[in-house]
């Protein structure tokens, strides 16, 4: 019977000393949190692994986020895997479909964005864009001809355009001296004429009489105005007038008109047919109305697409700027013990208690088998 009680005695007592001991390790991994102190010396294993390895802790885990967790072949890996490029494009298409169907004006989200626009300062903006862009643009061709810069097209197209502006000023030209209105300016042109060429003229006057004259006058004139011999005419002048026109220094035209009128001219026309205020008050559905099928069925899977192939080309940089491994560091490093003891014991409390249990097993073992050596001694 002693044996008996003994060999539970010594097995209980090893069973408790290995539980305790188990326990108490894996309580030094974290306390206490701070060093104790017997007056000036310290007590040893003071403060706990963690917290007195809380900087090489905060470095390592650092490092082994970038080098085996987060490293740019995962990343890149992800960025190309089908399933996740599948999910971020009816993601994004959604998104992007609730915003093109707002009812909000385009000033609202610039606004919302603060972005401060309006009218007046997107005129002043068209303007200085506009005469500042003519200025550079007339820096290389003021010493061009005409006919450099408009081209063999338009230069062909323009001679091909005299025979019919010939006839065009030659019909409306007869169709005005036909008119009771040409009759009457031949009249009076007669008229003028006759008044200062003294007696002989009189003479002619006062037998045929200007009205008489303007009635031969009249016929004769609109019959050479609709003759072969006057479009042919007509034609050769407009074309060695074109011809004179295209030779000519584009600078000749502009010095005529003057660079800065040309240029305020054209700055200010193009500002003022900006309809700004229109643009700015209506809404972005009414704006996108007639894109957005192929905005979001086309354009945005594109976009999702290009832009995941832009970082993966470019994770091992931005990993380097972001410098994970001292972000890590930090929030390790900003940690309070407790927090980290917390955090530790919720993820492996049942393996730290079946590690307790292990050394009363041990423990209660190591009793048995000293009960045995006693006994076999004894």
């Amino acid at each position: 019977m002693n044996t008996i009680v003994m060999i539970l005695l010594m097995m209980g007592v090893g069973a408790l000393i290995g539980g305790v001991t188990n326990s108490l390790a894996i309580k030094m991994l974290f306390r206490p949190f701070t060093a104790k102190y017997v007056g000036k010396i310290k007590v040893p294993f003071t403060p706990g692994l963690i917290p007195k390895r809380r900087q090489e802790l905060a470095d390592q885990l650092g490092k082994m986020v970038v080098e085996h967790l987060l490293t740019p072949e995962g990343l890149r890996k992800k960025l190309h895997d089908d399933a996740f490029q599948n999910q971020m494009v009816g993601w994004a298409q959604q998104e992007v479909s609730s915003m093109l169907k707002s009812d909000r004006s385009l000033k609202e989200w610039m606004s919302e964005l603060d972005i401060s626009i309006d009218r007046d300062q997107i005129h002043k903006s068209v303007y200085s864009f506009a005469h500042e862009r003519y200025h550079q643009m007339m820096k290389n061709q003021r010493q061009k001809s005409i006919r450099t810069l408009i081209g063999p097209n338009w230069d062909h197209k323009g001679k091909e355009a005299m025979e019919q502006v010939s006839e065009y000023v030659l019909h409306n030209l007869e169709e005005y001296i036909s008119s009771y209105e040409g009759r009457q300016k031949i009249t009076n042109m007669i008229e003028n004429y006759l008044e200062g060429q003294g007696f002989l003229a009189n003479m002619v006057s006062s037998f045929i009489g200007t009205d008489g004259l303007a009635e031969r006058i009249q016929p004769a004139v609109s019959d050479y105005l609709r003759s072969q011999d006057a479009k042919l005419w007509l034609k050769r002048i407009l074309e060695e007038e074109w011809e004179k026109w295209l030779n000519k220094p584009v600078r000749y035209y502009e010095d005529k008109l003057g660079a800065d009128v040309t240029a305020e001219v054209i700055a200010t026309t193009v500002a003022d047919a900006l309809p700004v205020e229109e643009w700015l008050n209506r809404s972005v559905q009414d704006i996108t109305g007639k894109y957005q099928t192929y905005i979001v069925e086309h354009f945005v899977p594109k976009l999702v697409h290009k832009t995941g192939d832009f970082l993966s080309n470019r994770i091992p940089d931005i990993m380097s700027k972001l410098h994970l491994s001292d972000v890590v560091k930090q929030e390790v490093e900003s940690f309070s013990v407790e927090r980290l003891e917390r955090m530790v014991l919720d993820i492996s409390r049942k393996e730290f208690k079946l590690i307790t249990y292990l050394g009363a097993l041990l423990g209660g073992i190591i009793g048995l088998i000293q009960a045995g050596i006693i006994l076999m001694m004894g």
